[in-house]
This record gives C-alpha cells, structure tokens and sequence, in this order.
C-alpha cells in the first residue's frame, strides 16, 4: 500500500485474522460472513476459511437459525500457544475490555 507520500507501507496487524474473527464473533453472534469480512478487511471468501479453521479447532460452534447462522464462541478452550496460559474466554475479554476504554484514543 502506498502512503500519501509515495512510500510502500506494509499492512500488518498485532492479532490475526484468525483472533479478529473471533472477537467481532464473540461481540456479533448473529454476523453475516460478509459484515465480518468487511469489518476484519478480509475476503468474504477467506472469513469462511477462518470461521471453518475455527470450527475445525473447537473455537467456535455454528448453529443454523433461519436462514442465518449463529456462532457461539468456546470460552473454557486453552488459546493455542505456550506463551499465554489463558482461556479464550479469558483473552477475548480482555481485548474487548480494551477496546472498550480505549486507553490511546
């Protein structure tokens, strides 16, 4: 992506795709595949290879309601790392609490 002043800058993010779809999830059970891909500023199409990789990990449970689908997001699973003994749950609301207070604002 290129800057205002011509420079090539590199998106990257400090959470993954992967986490991000997880959190707007856990806040927006109810979401189309399409408001997350818009709000994570992925592909529709990758947002359902990351809701499916979640599915497949046991992070997340999709439930048909209708004609939409529901998510329910699985608190008590360990997050897959060595480095952060906490549960999902545990991590989510953390991220979410911060983005709540907005401490750099």
């Amino acid at each position: 992506m290129k800057s205002s002043s011509g420079i090539t800058e590199r998106r990257w993010s400090l959470v993954t795709s992967h986490g991000q779809v997880l959190a707007y999830l856990a806040i927006q059970p109810d979401a189309r595949l399409r408001d997350v891909a818009e709000h994570v500023g992925i592909t529709e199409r990758t947002a359902v290879q990351i809701v499916s990789d979640l599915e497949q990990g046991g992070y997340l449970t999709k439930t048909r309601v209708g004609r939409r689908n529901r998510y329910q997001v699985d608190g008590e699973k360990k997050v897959p790392t060595t480095r952060l003994p906490m549960t999902v749950g545990q991590l989510l609301a953390v991220l979410l609490q911060a983005l709540d207070q907005q401490p750099f604002a």
